[in-house]
């Protein structure tokens, strides 16, 4: 659904700019954060709908900002290209696409998780 405001954490600049570029030419609003201590910022704010996080950021992992987001209620997508990480999240509950991933994987979970 168009207008949602998606918060991107992701410190690739490169993969920021595809996500960024893919998700709002659905028509979502999308604000990116490269640091954890950014994104929590972001999500304190309250206007978050959906939080798209890499598990591994330099200094830290977006694992803490997901149970922050948990928290309030936002749903998360988990996104990483290692296959520890994709194994710790099998079992639970938020959705996690592995790297690299198709831009349709995303948006079908971004469409589910926002209905």
């Amino acid at each position: 659904m168009a207008g949602h405001h998606i918060l991107l954490v992701e410190d690739d600049p490169d993969l920021v700019t595809v996500l960024v570029q893919v998700l709002e030419q659905q028509g979502y609003r999308v604000s990116a954060a490269r640091q954890r201590s950014d994104a929590r910022a972001l999500l304190r704010k309250g206007d978050v709908d959906l939080i798209v996080a890499d598990s591994v950021l330099r200094g830290g992992n977006g694992d803490d900002v997901a149970k922050a987001a948990a928290r309030q209620g936002v749903p998360v997508i988990m996104i990483s290209g290692e296959p520890g990480r994709i194994a710790h999240y099998s079992g639970g509950t938020a959705p996690f696409l592995a790297k690299p991933f198709r831009a349709a994987a995303l948006l079908q979970l971004v469409a589910k998780l926002l209905a």
